[in-house]
């Protein structure tokens, strides 16, 4: 029964039908370069964290070596490596996937 409420009210007030701002890409915008736009946005967002908390594991893992705690030490590196590798290719490819033709 809201819904019909707030229709009412939109429908009695041209001001507030004025006041509507649809998307860009409803606005006679391009939608495909919305979402490649919001998609390149979302993967450097995710590259970068990934990176930085591989970069922390790397210090981690030197912190464990200079203790004296090489095994865990050297498994903290390699993971934090492969995962630095592995955020480096995905970003690479999402960019070669999204980039224009």
């Amino acid at each position: 029964m809201r819904q019909w409420w707030v229709l009412l009210m939109l429908a009695a007030s041209p001001c507030a039908w004025a006041s509507l701002q649809l998307p860009d890409y409803a606005q006679g915008a391009d939608l495909r370069v919305a979402l490649e736009e919001r998609a390149h946005s979302i993967t450097d967002v995710i590259a970068l964290i990934v990176s930085i908390l591989a970069i922390i594991g790397i210090f981690i893992g030197a912190g464990y070596f200079a203790t004296g705690q090489s095994e865990r030490g050297r498994s903290y590196v390699v993971g934090s490596v492969i995962a630095l590798v592995l955020a480096a290719c995905a970003y690479g490819i999402a960019n070669l996937v999204a980039s224009p033709v």
